[in-house]
């Protein structure tokens, strides 16, 4: 499932409020680096003062996880794994849900240290991981088996590679936000889902369903949860210049 910014006028009006910070501050414009034809500041000058924060609940019955083979993988895995689409904690927190906001100063995520998607045990870890546009992300293997890494994204270039044993590594970056499905075809339960934003203020659930956007900047933004088969919630938040914002968010099953 892709996504695409919405408020494109709001984003504008971001990101040249920044501009136009940066030009009474020191003289210059943080606004120099192209990425595919957008201007893009630094995630350094958009840090803001506000954490927004709060738990993603799921309401109802929830369904029982699968059990997954996971052979032939390496001696000493284990033979058996469980499926991450759908983890509920106790209290109902739900797992990797993507929380970001959409409308937010669209940034150029190079200087941001590289994300790190790990392969271990025939599992992608984490199941869902973020990057900013242009930031690295370090596709790893920690087995002493083969691997391949095959993506087919929308708005960024598809790849397939391979990662012989363990200790071999990538770095790939994207140029386009939208979020997008990863899979191993040497072993096909393998699944893991990159989203890749256009600003650093994103998160994804812990296992108790709990996530926080922190040095989020001033402004009226668009808070999204997405889950990779209950969908998108979306909510209109204030942020004011500093202090904290609770939200909270619950996803029902189809009936």
């Amino acid at each position: 499932m892709n996504f695409y910014p919405r408020n494109s006028l709001a984003i504008t009006a971001v990101a040249f409020a920044v501009c136009a910070a940066s030009l009474l501050a020191i003289g210059g414009c943080d606004n120099s680096t192209t990425i595919d034809g957008v201007a893009r500041v630094s995630p350094e000058s958009v840090k803001g003062k506000t954490a927004v924060r709060g738990t993603v609940k799921f309401l109802g019955t929830a369904p029982e996880r699968k059990v997954l083979k996971n052979e032939p993988c390496h001696d000493g895995a284990p033979k058996t794994i469980l499926d991450e689409t759908v983890v509920v904690s106790a209290d109902r927190g739900l797992m990797n849900v993507f929380v970001y906001i959409d409308n937010g100063p669209q940034v150029d995520g190079g200087p941001l240290p590289d994300a790190v998607l790990d392969q271990v045990d025939c599992r992608y870890v984490p199941h869902v991981v973020g990057v900013v546009v242009g930031q690295g992300l370090k596709v790893k293997s920690s087995d002493p088996a083969f691997h391949n890494t095959h993506y087919t994204p929308g708005r960024n270039a598809s790849n397939n590679f391979g990662l012989l044993r363990a200790g071999h590594e990538k770095t790939v970056r994207f140029t386009a936000p939208e979020i997008f499905h990863v899979r191993c075809d040497v072993h096909p339960w393998m699944s893991a889902y990159i989203g890749v934003f256009d600003n650093p203020f994103f998160a994804a659930t812990r296992e108790d369903g709990s996530f926080e956007l922190n040095n989020v900047p001033a402004g009226q933004y668009m808070l999204v949860a997405w889950h990779e088969i209950y969908g998108e919630l979306r909510r209109s938040i204030a942020v004011g210049d500093d202090g904290t914002i609770d939200v909270d968010f619950e996803y029902k099953p189809p009936s």
